[in-house]
């Protein structure tokens, strides 16, 4: 399993791919407490105005808040707004 591992690492740096598109890692920006923006995700689990859990590669984002939306969702990104009070990954 290991050297399946440092197989893997060695290949990703030699091709030179960014580590978070090689290993489909999400990527969070958070901007202040009213704006997130969530790339490398596969769905929207529940969409709340007070709670949104999105199912990434790795596990679940829970993002916790009040007056949550959605105003820009493609198949790259989507874009969280309102006031946002939490943010946990469960793996």
């Amino acid at each position: 399993m290991k050297k399946n591992v440092r197989y893997r690492e060695k290949l990703v740096t030699a091709l030179e791919v960014p580590e978070d598109l090689a290993y489909r890692d999400a990527i969070l920006t958070v901007t202040g407490k009213n704006l997130a923006v969530i790339e490398n995700y596969r769905g929207i689990l529940r969409y709340t105005s007070d709670e949104i859990i999105i199912l990434t590669f790795r596990g679940r984002l829970v993002i916790c808040g009040k007056h949550l939306e959605i105003p820009c969702f493609t198949r790259d990104e989507m874009q969280i707004r309102g006031c946002i009070s939490g943010i946990f990954l469960e793996q």
